[in-house]
C-alpha cells in the first residue's frame, strides 16, 4: 500500500507532466521548467540547460531574440487583459504585417493563437491549484465569459474544462486562492 507522501508525490508528478505536455507546444520554457521540477522530485539530474534563445536566433525572418523575449514577457504579464496584435507590433517597433510574419517564424503560430494557448495553459494551472469557479478562472485568464472559455478550451485541449478538471486532484478552497487579479480599466 502506498503512503500518503508517495501518493502526494505521484499527484505532483502527474500535475507537472500534464502542465508540461500542454506547455510543450506553446511555451517551451514553461514545459522545460515543469520537466525539471518533475525530475527533481524523482531525484534525476537532467544536466546543464541550453539557452532557449540560441535556437531562435538562427531563424531567418523571425524576431530578434530581444524582441521574442519582450513579446513573450508582455503576453505573460497581460494575459488577463485585452492584447491586440497592433500593440504587440508596436512593442517591438515593427509594422503589423511584418510582425505577423516574424512572429509566426519565431513561435510557429500566429500571435492570437499563441495568446489563446497561453491563456488556456494559465487556466489549467489555476484549475490544478485551486477550486475557483470556471467563470472566475476564465475572467482572470482574459476570456470574456465562461462560454467563450469553454469553446476555446475544448478546441485546444480536446475536452471541456469541467471534465478536464475532474481528472485531477483539486487544490485549496477558493478563498485561499492567490492568483492573478482581474485588471479593471477605468475611464479618466
Amino acid at each position: 500500500m502506498l503512503s500518503s507522501t508517495s501518493a502526494d508525490s505521484n499527484d505532483a508528478l502527474a500535475s507537472l507532466l500534464v502542465t508540461a505536455t500542454v506547455a510543450l507546444d506553446t511555451d517551451r520554457r514553461a514545459a522545460k521548467s515543469c520537466i525539471q521540477r518533475a525530475a527533481a522530485l524523482l531525484g534525476i539530474d537532467l544536466g546543464p540547460e541550453k539557452p532557449v534563445h540560441a535556437e531562435r536566433s538562427c531563424l531567418r525572418g523571425g524576431l530578434a531574440p530581444w524582441q521574442a523575449k519582450r513579446i513573450s514577457s508582455y503576453i505573460e504579464d497581460n494575459l488577463g487583459s485585452n492584447i491586440r496584435a497592433t500593440d504587440l507590433a508596436g512593442i517591438v517597433q515593427l509594422s503589423t504585417s511584418h510582425f505577423f510574419r516574424a512572429f509566426r517564424n519565431s513561435f510557429g503560430e500566429a500571435p492570437l493563437a499563441y495568446i489563446m494557448k497561453r491563456r488556456i495553459l494559465c487556466a489549467q494551472e489555476m484549475m490544478l491549484s485551486s477550486r475557483c469557479s470556471l467563470l472566475r478562472i476564465a475572467l482572470e485568464c482574459g476570456m470574456c465569459d465562461q462560454a467563450h472559455f469553454t469553446r476555446v478550451f475544448r478546441r485546444i485541449v480536446g475536452i471541456n474544462p469541467n471534465a478536464w478538471r475532474r481528472q485531477f486532484p483539486v487544490g485549496p478552497a477558493p478563498d485561499s486562492f492567490v492568483g492573478r487579479q482581474i485588471r479593471i480599466r477605468t475611464a479618466r
